[in-house]
C-alpha cells in the first residue's frame, strides 16, 4: 500500500495549506486544508477522484479567486493518515499540532 496519494501530495505541495482546530472543550481534531485557485479545480478532482463529491458534494469556503477545502475526510476516505502528508504543511504548524495529530491517529 502506498503511503500517500501521489497526485494529491503534489497538488498540496504546489498550493497554500494549513492546519487548525475548532478549540471546543474536548475536540482534539486537527483539520487540514488547502487553498486552490479555480483554475486548479480540475486537477484537484482528478487527484482525489469522484468519491468526495458524491452524496451532495463537499463544503468549501469560497473566496474571490480561490476556494479552501478541508482535507481530513478526503485523506481518511482513501485510507491514508494526515501524518503521511506532513511535508505538505508548514513545519511550525505541524510542530504546534503534532501531539494532537498523533493522538487522533491512535484513535483511527
Amino acid at each position: 500500500m502506498k503511503e500517500v496519494n501521489a497526485d494529491l501530495y503534489h497538488l498540496l505541495n504546489e498550493n497554500e495549506t494549513g492546519l487548525y482546530t475548532q478549540e471546543f472543550h474536548n475536540n482534539k481534531t486537527v483539520y487540514a486544508y488547502v487553498h486552490l485557485d479555480f483554475a486548479d479545480l480540475a486537477d484537484f478532482v482528478e487527484a482525489v477522484g469522484i468519491y468526495p463529491f458524491e452524496e451532495g458534494g463537499m463544503k468549501v469556503t469560497m473566496f474571490e479567486r480561490s476556494i479552501c477545502v478541508d482535507l481530513n475526510d478526503i485523506i481518511e476516505g482513501h485510507d491514508y493518515k494526515l501524518s503521511s502528508y506532513k511535508k505538505c504543511f508548514d513545519e511550525d504548524d505541524w510542530e504546534r499540532y503534532k501531539e494532537q495529530i498523533e493522538e487522533m491517529e491512535r484513535d483511527y
